[in-house]
């Protein structure tokens, strides 16, 4: 795994939540008057459970700091070592006898989107969300607070796509592409080790990829609609997945 890094954390439901799972933070900063919500309450309760320092400062001090909102009153430092490399992530599955299952996300470009799956994807049971090498973090305080904390507990790789697909191929997991020409996904046998492949929101897969992967599945639609946005997509494949599996077990 690669060297930890700080994440600042404006969203009250993140930090619950990532306190709750026992993740480390540095410190906390609350303003010193500021109206404790329930919420607000059960974090300061959890931090000094478990010693994480809290910092009361001003409401200046906070919205110098505040950097996606306008209206926080507590910030969590927290340090993330979310980033894997796949064949350790591998390992890690097999060793606690877990089925490999990813998504693979082709270039997507809205934060939104990527979040959304992220929580869809921790939600349903994927152990890895594999992507581009990026060129600033991919866990920010932004896909955090979409997420609701779930883009730093699912496991992210950042990879090379075509030396993802090899790696994944070479361990008899198949990948299925979702691309409008493809068999309809509830015709396709989706049980055991598989990684789903979402392409672009303007432009799909790319073809370099589409051609690598071992088959391609669509989601129909309604005559005049293209397709379903890439988040929703996620969602009806993960949770049909988790659907073939559970009936068949």
């Amino acid at each position: 795994m690669s060297k930890p890094k700080f994440i600042q954390i404006e969203s009250k439901n993140a930090l619950l939540e990532l306190l709750k799972e026992g993740r480390e933070f540095e410190n906390i900063f609350l303003v010193s008057n500021a109206f404790k919500d329930p919420k607000t309450k059960e974090i300061v309760e959890i931090a000094i459970k478990r010693k994480i320092p809290i910092r009361k400062v001003s409401r200046r001090e906070i919205n110098r700091r505040l950097r996606t909102s306008s209206s926080e009153s507590i910030i969590g430092y927290m340090y993330s070592d979310n980033m894997w490399d796949l064949e350790e992530l591998l390992e890690k599955i097999y060793s606690e006898k877990k089925q490999p299952f990813f998504l693979i996300l082709d270039n997507l470009k809205y934060t939104q989107n990527i979040a959304a799956i992220m929580r869809t994807a921790f939600g349903g049971g994927v152990n890895g969300v594999i992507v581009n090498p990026q060129k600033k973090n991919l866990i920010s305080n932004e896909t955090l607070r979409i997420s609701m904390g779930a883009a730093e507990r699912i496991p992210l790789v950042e990879m090379n796509l075509f030396a993802a697909l090899k790696i994944l191929k070479e361990n008899d997991i198949k990948t299925y592409a979702v691309h409008m020409q493809g068999e309809h996904y509830y015709e396709k046998d989706l049980r055991g080790p598989l990684a789903f492949v979402l392409g672009a929101e303007d432009v799909g897969i790319s073809a370099g990829i589409l051609e690598r992967t071992d088959s391609s599945i669509s989601i129909p639609m309604r005559e005049g609609v293209g397709s379903l946005n890439v988040g929703a997509s996620a969602a009806v494949l993960v949770y049909e997945k988790l659907r073939q599996e559970v009936s068949n077990s």
